[in-house]
């Protein structure tokens, strides 16, 4: 059997052995495999039969340890036995013995071995974040703004490759560039509280989190239900995707993502939330912010000032929500703090739109500019 008769197969004759099976990537690539209705075949040295009832395979097998010298007969048998057309392991030791023995017998070891190798996949896997490291390391932020603005530090190489990497692990749609401009807006807040109205998976959360803990700006209150039935349509253009999100209430649970939240952001140690709408929350802020300290939850508990730096706005975009939202929380925006507001350009309605340019015509904010959907205005100093 040849490379081109394995690849030519359609995809119910693949059969793919994924050995070791007590790996985490082997989860991972078992679930793709699965969702494109493959057969899979498990395969350990160490992992007993009963275990391997936890992983969807066809079939399990114990195989001897890879410096064994029974183990390549072994192999064979068990490819030969089960029609094992693809192989992956993410055991670089494995990887590498089985390449040398395509090399050596092509007649005997006769599948598609999984490309690239383990270590040179994960290398490759860093690439898009050392890519944005590098574009954010070559940005001239500064040369944009005037003169008298101070910016701190910027994040060294390293951080920015994690910073991205991590950002990207998390769901939500915030993108690179949004990341890009949080970076550099932390560089300029003042010392203060951060507020993000509508907070989902905790995407941007993390990021904002991250950098407020980094330059040492202050504590971060998300503001979000994680109710459907709190969730109100947010226009005309945007009654398609409300509905299709009440329509998929049996697959979209809400709870689950507001666990997802707490994982993105529980490590951070200065994020709090209050699960309500922001009409409700803003009067849980105030009695935080006059006590000092917002009550712990799932998360820890954190001082607040009621002094806010940053007020990121990404709620309800129909334009009354919107304008909601502007008109109770920029009351306790600092003089030089800074209002985002998600989706100034949106595809499903001009809500943001609309509060923005009132906002620019305000004479209220001194700085102001796009970057990827977002308005990003700093308060005027009075």
């Amino acid at each position: 059997m040849s490379d081109r008769t394995v690849e030519n197969r359609n995809a119910s004759q693949v059969r793919l052995l994924v050995f070791p099976l007590d790996i985490d990537k082997a989860k991972e690539v078992i679930a793709f495999a699965r969702s494109l209705d493959l057969e899979v075949v498990g395969a350990s040295s160490v992992m007993r039969e009963s275990e391997a009832g936890r992983y969807p395979v066809v079939s399990f097998h114990r195989l001897p340890f890879v410096t064994d010298a029974a183990f390549e007969q072994a192999f064979l048998t068990l490819v030969e036995a089960e029609r094992i057309t693809h192989v992956f392991t993410p055991h670089g030791v494995i990887w590498s013995h089985l390449m040398q023995c395509q090399e050596s017998y092509p007649d005997r070891f006769q599948f598609h071995l999984w490309q690239p190798s383990p270590y040179e996949e994960d290398w490759l896997a860093l690439a898009p974040s050392r890519e944005w490291a590098d574009q954010m390391l070559t940005e001239k932020f500064a040369n944009a703004l005037p003169d008298d603005v101070k910016l701190k530090a910027p994040l060294r190489r390293g951080q920015l490759v994690s910073l991205h990497r991590r950002f990207l692990d998390i769901p939500g749609q915030s993108d690179e560039c949004k990341l890009m401009m949080l970076a550099h807006i932390a560089r300029l807040l003042p010392v203060g509280d951060l507020v993000e109205v509508g907070s989902f998976q905790g995407r941007s959360a993390f990021a904002i989190g991250w950098l407020a803990s980094h330059y040492q700006i202050g504590n971060l209150v998300c503001i979000d239900p994680w109710d459907l039935k709190k969730i109100e349509h947010q226009g005309e253009k945007a009654h398609l995707a409300t509905q299709e999100l009440r329509r998929g209430r049996d697959f979209i649970d809400l709870d689950k993502i507001f666990q997802s939240f707490i994982a993105a952001v529980a490590l951070l140690g200065n994020v709090g939330y209050i699960r309500d709408i922001s009409e409700a929350a803003i009067h849980v802020y105030r009695d935080a912010a006059a006590r000092g300290r917002l009550p712990a939850n799932e998360l820890d508990s954190l001082p607040l000032s009621g002094q806010i730096a940053m007020l990121h706005i990404d709620g309800n975009h129909r334009y009354d929500f919107v304008r909601k939202d502007v008109d109770l929380w920029l009351p306790h925006v600092m003089d030089g703090g800074w209002v985002l507001l998600d989706d100034y350009v949106w595809a499903f309605g001009d809500g943001p739109k609309r509060v923005g340019d009132e906002l620019l015509g305000s004479e209220q904010f001194d700085l102001a500019f796009t970057a990827s959907d977002t308005l990003f205005l700093r308060k005027r100093k009075t």
